[in-house]
């Protein structure tokens, strides 16, 4: 909540900045609907930040709303925060997150999975077993694909009581089978190999219809989405020329 508070100030502070000329933002003023000191809100530009307004908030409340903000950013100005670093870090940093989020969007949003019938029925199957994985964890992906350096470790679990991420690993694989290298955080390059699985006793076991179509659906579709994405990205680094000092 701290951090999309932040990013609010940065946008208003941002957006108070082009109207008082510090970047080279021309502003409709005709027609005023609201005036702050010398900062003049004009009735279009007050209806696009209208289309931001909170579903809770009345006109009136945003109205006030609007008055506030434009007077805290008179007041950053008049301390000259805008002239601080640390202001134009923040800039920076937001216009870096904002940038990348919207190619992150639009990417996800392009991309089509499809999940069949035959997915959804073995998701269900599988929450009456007990699985029996191999995890292998390596500090690189170089090491993944070359198969060194792995630390191993034994996973045995319900397939219920898995974290999503292994549970839609789990699901692609048969017996003796590796799961893609996936990137996972600190943990470093991560890599899953089915090595049996067993039946729950019924009385410890959900009844697969009690898990519903479409959560089952959105799952599987996130999850491929997700990985389609970690490729995608991989392959951007791979075509990319990149050179650090070691």
């Amino acid at each position: 909540m701290r951090f999309i508070y932040y990013i609010a100030v940065i946008m208003l502070v941002f957006s108070g900045l082009a109207v008082y000329g510090l970047f080279d933002t021309r502003i409709d003023i005709s027609e005023p609907f609201i005036s702050v000191n010398d900062r003049i809100i004009s009735k279009t530009e007050f209806e696009k930040m209208a289309r931001r307004k909170p579903a809770y908030m009345s006109q009136e409340q945003f109205v006030e709303s609007v008055i506030d903000q434009q007077l805290m950013i008179q007041e950053a100005i008049r301390m000259d925060i805008h002239k601080e670093e640390s202001f134009r870090d923040a800039v920076e940093t937001f216009y870096e997150q904002s940038l990348i989020k919207i190619l992150l969007d639009r990417k996800q949003a392009s991309l089509t999975v499809d999940v069949t019938e035959a997915d959804i029925t073995k998701f269900r199957e599988w929450t009456g077993y007990r699985l029996f994985l191999t995890k292998l964890i390596y500090p690189g992906m170089k090491d993944a694909l070359e198969k060194t350096n792995a630390t191993v470790q034994e996973v045995a679990a319900d397939f219920t009581a898995l974290p999503d991420h292994v549970k839609f690993a789990a699901l692609n694989l048969e017996k003796g089978e590796y799961s893609r290298p996936r990137h996972r955080g600190m943990q470093g390059v991560v890599v899953y190999r089915l090595d049996d699985m067993e039946p729950v006793a019924a009385a410890d076991a959900d009844p697969p219809e009690s898990y519903d179509t479409r959560q089952i659906r959105q799952f599987l579709q996130d999850m491929e989405k997700e990985q389609l994405l970690e490729e995608w990205t991989r392959q951007i680094r791979q075509s990319a020329d990149i050179w650090r000092k070691k």
